[in-house]
């Protein structure tokens, strides 16, 4: 079965509605950065202008400085500024998404809904230009890695009734059994032929399936109060989590793959090569699960630099590395 089109606009404008959900904290350019012990240069790390590209950041900050290198966060406007500051050797590294760079970058339309091809691809079409993505793992479902920020139905946990769905195909189930269940969805996606009604087709769901207008937080929303049996939002969601929601794995792929990884200028990881061991837990360890439950952590008000110094120590700690204690 042919995966259906994602339109380019409504991809975006989603994906920025749930990236605003995050209450837009971002990050500002760290001051005073002085460099290490051996007189290194602090490296840099760009942010995008979104609060989860800014906990990502700060959290490869946090990395770093785990293994004694010093780092700073550098902010910046818009995501594609972030790659050209990358190319052009402003900055040392970023976090990256590979569906944007499907999109930006490659210039090509529908980005695949397989990671590993999302990820093969702009990973191949980088190289070219002296940038390098750190490899995942790629396991199934949300506790595993890659993380996958894309567009996800979301469901109520426990005790709702329908806690037990844990997949897009086992909703599709579900909604058959029950035909006057209703869905939260954009609008705009709603109305399309190639957005909500080509993924009803995918997974077989009648296409006049209950459909409420509501954008991502309204979404999330009606899921919480029960008017909703699934709304759609992006699968790390903060609001979402944070209302102990969960996104469905898409197991048919329908959506567009938008794995988060770090990426690096190959000159600074040949130049610190203490660099690519300090961070490459992020590209082995981050799962969909861990990254919604740090994003929900920023909307509950927690401050965005303890969220990474939490989120790099846990991430180290399952790569098998010794954290030291923390002071106090």
């Amino acid at each position: 079965m042919q995966r259906p089109l994602i339109p380019l606009v409504l991809l975006a404008a989603v994906l920025l509605l749930g990236a605003v959900t995050l209450l837009g904290r971002s990050a500002s350019s760290e001051e005073g950065g002085s460099g290490d012990e051996q007189g290194q240069p602090p490296l840099r790390v760009a942010a995008g202008p979104d609060a989860e590209s800014a906990l990502l950041a700060h959290t490869l900050v946090a990395l770093l400085e785990l293994e004694e290198v010093d780092a700073e966060v550098v902010a910046f406007g818009a995501a594609r500024d972030t790659r050209q500051a990358l190319v052009l050797g402003d900055v040392d590294l970023r976090p990256a998404y590979t569906g944007e760079a499907w999109l930006e970058t490659l210039g090509q339309a529908d980005p695949p809904g397989d990671p590993r091809v999302s990820f093969d691809e702009v990973r191949a079409h980088d190289a070219e230009d002296g940038l390098v993505w750190f490899r995942p793992r790629f396991l199934e479902g949300i506790d595993g890695p890659p993380a996958n920020p894309t567009f996800a139905f979301v469901v109520a946990g426990p005790p709702a009734v329908d806690a037990d769905l844990v997949t897009m195909s086992q909703l599709a189930s579900r909604l058959s059994a029950q035909p006057e269940a209703t869905l939260c969805v954009d609008p705009e996606f709603a109305a399309r032929p190639d957005g909500l009604r080509a993924v009803l087709a995918a997974y077989s769901v009648r296409s006049d399936q209950p459909v409420l207008a509501a954008g991502p937080e309204d979404a999330v929303r009606g899921v919480a109060v029960g008017e909703c049996i699934a709304g759609l939002t992006t699968a790390t969601d903060g609001v979402a989590w944070g209302a102990g929601l969960r996104p469905l794995e898409d197991d048919l792929r329908v959506f567009p793959a938008f794995v988060a990884l770090p990426q690096a200028r190959r000159e600074a990881m040949l130049g610190r090569p203490e660099l690519s061991v300090a961070i490459s837990p992020m590209a082995s360890q981050l799962t969909t699960e861990l990254l919604g439950s740090w994003n929900a952590r920023v909307v509950e008000g927690e401050a965005l630099d303890e969220v990474a110094r939490d989120a790099a120590r846990e991430l180290a700690v399952r790569a098998g590395r010794t954290v030291p204690e923390e002071e106090g």
